[in-house]
């Protein structure tokens, strides 16, 4: 009899022994094939690019700059601040609206993909949602009006600026060309961008 309770524990003891790092080696290979693995994705419904530039100019006016987030936006890694559309996107890695690193989107204006699996009407706040910023004409990527100074929205290449209310409700569309400027309003807005 002790002879019997000894080998059960034993092999037991041989179950864990085996077990233990067989399931550490089984949660690694998971973890590898859900991060490195290519994901699945779903046929696109809507996919096009629309550019986006955001110059913010000195309060002397002397100076133009423009501002790129640092990292990519709607993709792991980067800026990601609702998932309120997180169904709707291809894949697990992409929002349905997203940017890539600003290294390689940003060649002085940034390519912003819309990839969805559904049909929607994206506007420009739904990309601010996920950069995670503010956008209108009081303030807009957390710069505030202060004294004559306030941003404006032009959409094409005629200098075509936008009411406030549509600022949020621009709907986005293929091939469409953006400038967010912060400018002193008694000056040229976008007939300079």
């Amino acid at each position: 009899m002790a002879r019997s309770q000894t080998s059960k524990k034993r092999q037991r003891g041989r179950y864990l022994a085996y077990g233990i790092p067989l399931l550490a080696l089984a949660i690694v290979a998971g973890a590898y094939t859900a991060n490195y693995l290519p994901n699945a994705t779903s046929p696109a419904a809507m996919d096009f690019t629309f550019q986006l530039v955001m110059e913010v100019s000195n309060h002397n006016g002397t100076q133009v700059r423009a501002w790129a987030p640092n990292l990519a936006v709607g993709e792991p890694g980067g800026y990601w601040a609702t998932s309120q559309y997180n169904s709707y996107g291809v894949d697990a890695r992409h929002y349905p609206i997203y940017m890539d690193s600003p290294v390689t989107s940003c060649p002085g204006y940034c390519i912003i993909h819309v990839k969805s699996k559904v049909v929607h009407s994206y506007a420009l706040q739904d990309y601010f949602n996920v950069l995670g910023q503010p956008l209108g004409q009081n303030n807009t990527i957390s710069i505030s009006r202060e004294g004559n100074f306030y941003w404006e929205l032009c959409v094409g290449i005629a200098p075509n600026s936008y009411n406030p209310p549509e600022w949020g409700g621009l709907l986005l569309q293929p091939a469409m060309n953006i400038t967010l400027f912060y400018h002193d309003y008694t000056q040229p807005g976008c007939t300079l961008s």
